[in-house]
C-alpha cells in the first residue's frame, strides 16, 4: 500500500510540475558543443517477408488500429537512414519497439536497414514489442506462429549496436552503460518486463527495473560522479507520467526510486518512447529538476525524431518532422484522423445529436495534434470551435479530451536546459 501511495504522489508531483522551464532559455548561453544525438522510438518495422504477395486478409494498412501508417514502415526507416547519412550526427539512439511484434525476421530486416548508416554510431534498447509471444507470418491468408526474438536473440542480433562496446552491462536485463565520449555516457535502460512473457503466458507491456538492476545503475552513476562524467538516460517506458490516462503500463512502476537516484547523481534528462505521443514533462526531486522527453513514434502523425545537442553546460532538444518525398505528413494525418473518427462516430451520435459529425471531426483533429505535441494548434481549434468545446465540457464525460484541453500551451518540440 505504501508503494502505491508513493506512486500516486510522484505522479501528482509530475503533473503539478509539468510545465517546461522555458524561462531558462533566456538565461543560458550555450557553451561548446560536444555531441549531436538523433533519438527515435517505436519504429515497429514488420518484415515484408512475413506477408504473402497475394494475401487479401493481412495487409499492413489494416494490421493496426492505433493510427500507425504501418504500410509505410520501410519508407519511413529508409527516409530516416537517408537523413542520418545526410546530417551525420555522432549517434543515433532508438528507444525500443524496433519491431512490429518481436519477429526474428523483422529485427533482422531492421538491422539490414540500419547497416546502411555510414558514419553515425547506432545504439538500441528493447521495447515491450521486441520480444513478444504474438509473432506471426501472414501467408496465404493465414496467421501462423513464427520464431520470436527472446532476450538472448536480441543480444546476439544487436551486439554491434551498443552492447559490444559498452563500458558496463547489467546481468539481469539488457541495460548497459555506454561511453559516448570522454565527458558523456549514455545510461541505456532495459525497462521492459517482456523477458517474463513466456513463463507468464501473456505479453507484459509495463515497465519496471529489478532491484539488482537498480544497484547496477547506482554503481555506474557513482563511477560517473567520481570521474566528473555527465550521464544521459534512455529507456522505452516513461520516467514521468505524461497523462493520467496513460499511466499504468506506460510510466515506469518504480520511477520514484530511479528519480531519487537521478537526483543524487545529477542526471537531469531521460529520453523515452512507448506512448507514441510527443510530450515533455518535468518534476522536482528536492531542488533538482528532472526532465522526461517522450518521443513521438515515427509511424504516427507528427512522424518526429529528436535532435539532442549536448553542450558542455546544457542540452538543446528539438523534435523534427521526418523529411520525405512520399507524402508522409498527409497520409499519416489522414490515417490517424480516420482511426479516431471511426471509433468516436457511433458514441457521438448518442451524445451530441445533430452536431455529431462536426463534433467527431473536431475531436479527431484534436487527437492528431495531441500526439504531435502541438498544443498551440489544439487551443487554436478550441477557440475556433467554442460551442463544441462547451458541449464537451458540459457533458464532462470525455476525460481524455478534457485533460488535453486543460494542458498548458507549452512547446513540446523544443527544450533548452542546463545539465
Amino acid at each position: 500500500m505504501k508503494k502505491i501511495i508513493n506512486g500516486i504522489i510522484i505522479s501528482l508531483l509530475a503533473l503539478l510540475c509539468s510545465c517546461n522551464e522555458n524561462i531558462e532559455e533566456e538565461k543560458i548561453v550555450k557553451g561548446n558543443k560536444q555531441l549531436t544525438i538523433y533519438v527515435a522510438s517505436d519504429l515497429h518495422l514488420l518484415s515484408n517477408e512475413l506477408i504473402g504477395e497475394n494475401n487479401k486478409l493481412y495487409i499492413k494498412e489494416n494490421m493496426t488500429s492505433d493510427g500507425r501508417v504501418q504500410e509505410l514502415d520501410y519508407d519511413i526507416v529508409k527516409a530516416f537512414v537517408n537523413k542520418i547519412n545526410k546530417d551525420n550526427p555522432d549517434y543515433v539512439i532508438l528507444t525500443g519497439d524496433l519491431s512490429f511484434n518481436g519477429e526474428i525476421q523483422s529485427h533482422q530486416e531492421l538491422i539490414n536497414q540500419l547497416s546502411n548508416i555510414k558514419e553515425s554510431k547506432v545504439l538500441v534498447i528493447p521495447g515491450n514489442h521486441d520480444y513478444n509471444t504474438m509473432t506471426y507470418t501472414y501467408i496465404n491468408d493465414k496467421a501462423e506462429y513464427t520464431k520470436v526474438c527472446w532476450q538472448e536473440d536480441f543480444l546476439k542480433m544487436y551486439d554491434t549496436f551498443g552492447y559490444s562496446n559498452a563500458f558496463s552491462k547489467d546481468i539481469e536485463s539488457m541495460s548497459y552503460f555506454y561511453p559516448l565520449d570522454e565527458n558523456n555516457y549514455a545510461l541505456m535502460l532495459d525497462s521492459t518486463m517482456s523477458r517474463y512473457n513466456d513463463e507468464m503466458g501473456m505479453d507484459l507491456i509495463g515497465g519496471n527495473l529489478e532491484d539488482s538492476t537498480l544497484l547496477w545503475i547506482e554503481d555506474n552513476l557513482k563511477y560517473a560522479k567520481e570521474n566528473n562524467i555527465n550521464v544521459i538516460s534512455f529507456m522505452h517506458h516513461n520516467l514521468l507520467t505524461h497523462s493520467e490516462l496513460f499511466n499504468d503500463g506506460y510510466t515506469l512502476y518504480n520511477n520514484e526510486t530511479l528519480l531519487n537516484l537521478f537526483e543524487t547523481y545529477n542526471v537531469t534528462l531521460n529520453m523515452s518512447g512507448h506512448l507514441h505521443i510527443q510530450n515533455i514533462k518535468n518534476t522536482k526531486v528536492n531542488d533538482k529538476t528532472i526532465y522526461d522527453i517522450a518521443s513521438n513514434s515515427l509511424l504516427d502523425y507528427g512522424n518526429r525524431y529528436g535532435k539532442l545537442d549536448v553542450y558542455d553546460n546544457c542540452y538543446e532538444y528539438q523534435a523534427i518532422k521526418l523529411e520525405n518525398d512520399f507524402g508522409l505528413e498527409e497520409k499519416a494525418f489522414k490515417t490517424f484522423y480516420d482511426e479516431y473518427y471511426d471509433k468516436r462516430l457511433n458514441s457521438n451520435k448518442n451524445n451530441y445529436g445533430k452536431v455529431y459529425e462536426e463534433m467527431t471531426d473536431f475531436q479527431s483533429k484534436i487527437n492528431c495534434y495531441y500526439f504531435d505535441g502541438n498544443y498551440e494548434k489544439i487551443h487554436q481549434l478550441k477557440d475556433e470551435n467554442k460551442s463544441l468545446y462547451r458541449k464537451i465540457k458540459r457533458k464532462g464525460k470525455d476525460k481524455y479530451l478534457l485533460e488535453i484541453f486543460n494542458e498548458e500551451v507549452i512547446n513540446h518540440h523544443y527544450l533548452l536546459i542546463k545539465k
